[in-house]
């Protein structure tokens, strides 16, 4: 099994409606596959483990984290000398000054040279 880094863009939506709040949050997550993983496995990957339980914010409504862009993944390194539990999250960053922004503002303004391109519109 080798590790691999996911580059991935979190939105935020209401949990009522799904109507994206317009925040986002760029987070590293450490992951193990036995090869690097196609478009399908990631996905499939980050709808099984990368999913979050709603919560409520200081103005009352319900709210949670989905993945909205999977910016990069590649290989770190192939052993580790511990096993460690994954997915691990090992940076994360919110755009607290781009509120209000859309996703592609966002990908245009800080990933504009991101490699891991999608097939299709998602």
């Amino acid at each position: 099994m080798a590790y691999f880094s996911l580059s991935i863009l979190f939105e935020a939506f209401e949990a009522k409606t799904k109507i994206s709040r317009k925040a986002y949050e760029h987070r590293i997550v450490l992951v193990q596959f036995p090869a690097k993983p196609d478009k399908a496995t990631l996905i499939e990957y980050c709808k099984q483990h990368l999913t979050e339980e709603p919560y409520q914010t200081t103005d009352g409504s319900l709210d949670f984290w989905q993945v909205s862009k999977i910016i990069d993944c590649f290989e770190l390194v192939e052993e580790v000398p511990e096993n460690i539990h994954t997915p691990l999250e090992v940076y994360s960053r919110y755009f607290a000054d781009d509120f209000n922004s859309t996703r592609e503002e966002i990908l245009e303004k800080y990933f504009s040279d991101y490699v891991y391109e999608d097939q299709e519109n998602d």
